[in-house]
């Protein structure tokens, strides 16, 4: 009894699932998921975006990529440089399409210059166009101009890139391995420090120099920031002490030191150390409700790399002196960083925050006045480094005459 029912039922099952799969397949030809679909011929790829301020309004800049014709082969053209101001920054991005007859791939665009103009006088609405808009990518890498606007880094040259804006994220990443100088920032970094209480940014700069009759870029410096705008800027030294004062595990760089036992200033003999790794451990002393101090513990680790004088310097006791001057010089630069800060009364290493994850309580009563509270904080710093290797020689050169 029970299969005959299942005979009768399985039919018109069948004819349900038919219909259904028809209906399905019917409606696939009304729905398609390239309904903003753009032809690639009708599209430019975005290097770099500039914000600038010119005149009272807001400048929008962009690189773009011009496509290569088939006679041009695989060789990569020069860049185009377009230019547009307005109201507002997406007004003037839009102005693009005024003279340009391709959709600018937007997300491309890795990096993004700020004018020293803009970033001098408040970042606002700035800040709001990189934050809401969804084509502006927020791993791009975050550069100031330094004494040019940002527009005028357009026309400057990288050496070897075709796109110089494009070139900048290169450069930053590789100086800070070779020499630990700079810290890259991308955007999202940037507006979270901006948005936060208790830590402002410090972002890169980038300034133009003449190099055999022709404008080239080159990093310059990192500007300091105070709530929306930027109120100075740290050296190669500072910024490098900047950046031993990270939380974060750092890699990359290179500390040079004068010879055991001739720290003249005037010595020129001297010791190169590439630094591996290094750590910075921040505390705050806190005693009857009051900040006594930060406690800066920094661990750092390097290698041996070369010495521009004549001699044996690899024994057991100079090495344990190498390592000292090397704390000295680390701790040095961090110094020199913590005071032009708390010269300009911003907080970039976010101790501010530090101490509002540790005691929240405290820091309801200091956030008000932390601006003056920080510039008078004393740090106690304190550097530990030691020498790993000395790759290919455990001995120093020997001269034969």
């Amino acid at each position: 009894m029970k299969s005959d029912k299942i005979t009768q039922i399985c039919p018109i099952n069948r004819g349900k699932a038919a219909v259904l799969l028809f209906l399905l397949v019917f409606a696939l030809f009304f729905t398609s998921g390239c309904w903003n679909q753009i032809e690639v011929v009708d599209t430019a790829e975005a290097e770099g975006l500039v914000l600038d301020l010119e005149g009272g309004q807001s400048s929008f800049s962009v690189q773009l990529a011009k496509p290569s014709s088939s006679q041009a082969g695989t060789q990569p053209s020069k860049p185009v440089n377009i230019t547009q101001t307005g109201s507002t920054y997406t007004e003037s991005a839009r102005k693009v399409m005024l003279s340009l007859p391709r959709l600018p791939l937007w997300a491309h665009a890795g990096v993004i210059i700020i004018g020293q103009d803009l970033a001098h006088a408040d970042l606002a609405q700035a800040a709001d166009f990189m934050a809401r808009n969804r084509n502006v990518r927020k791993t791009s890498s975050l550069f100031i101009s330094k004494g040019v606007s940002g527009k005028e880094c357009l026309e400057a040259s990288l050496p070897i890139e075709t796109y110089s804006i494009a070139g900048l994220k290169k450069l930053i990443r590789i100086q800070e391995e070779q020499l630990g100088f700079y810290m890259p920032v991308n955007l999202d970094v940037f507006l979270e420090k901006l948005a936060t209480p208790g830590i402002q940014p410090a972002v890169p700069q980038v300034t133009i120099m003449e190099m055999d009759g022709q404008k080239m870029l080159r990093l310059d410096g990192t500007a300091v920031f105070k709530g929306r705008q930027v109120v100075g800027s740290l050296d190669e030294v500072e910024s490098q002490g900047y950046r031993f004062l990270s939380p974060k595990m750092i890699t990359g760089g290179l500390i040079t030191i004068h010879k055991p036992g001739d720290n003249s200033p005037d010595s020129n003999k001297l010791i190169a150390i590439e630094l591996t790794r290094s750590q910075a451990h921040i505390n705050p002393q806190i005693k009857d409700g009051k900040i006594k101090k930060m406690q800066i513990k920094v661990e750092a680790e390097g290698n041996f790399h070369e010495q521009n004088f004549v001699g044996q310097i690899l024994t057991l006791d100079d090495v344990k002196k190498i390592e000292e001057l090397t704390n000295e010089e680390i701790k040095k630069k961090m110094t020199a960083a913590i005071m032009k800060t708390q010269g300009l009364n911003s907080d970039i290493f976010g101790w501010g925050r530090i101490i509002a994850q540790k005691n929240p309580a405290l820091w309801q009563s200091l956030e008000a006045d932390w601006p003056v509270i920080f510039a008078g904080i004393e740090a106690d710093i304190s550097v530990d480094f030691s020498l790993r290797r000395t790759y290919l020689l455990d001995k120093s050169f020997e001269f034969k005459e």
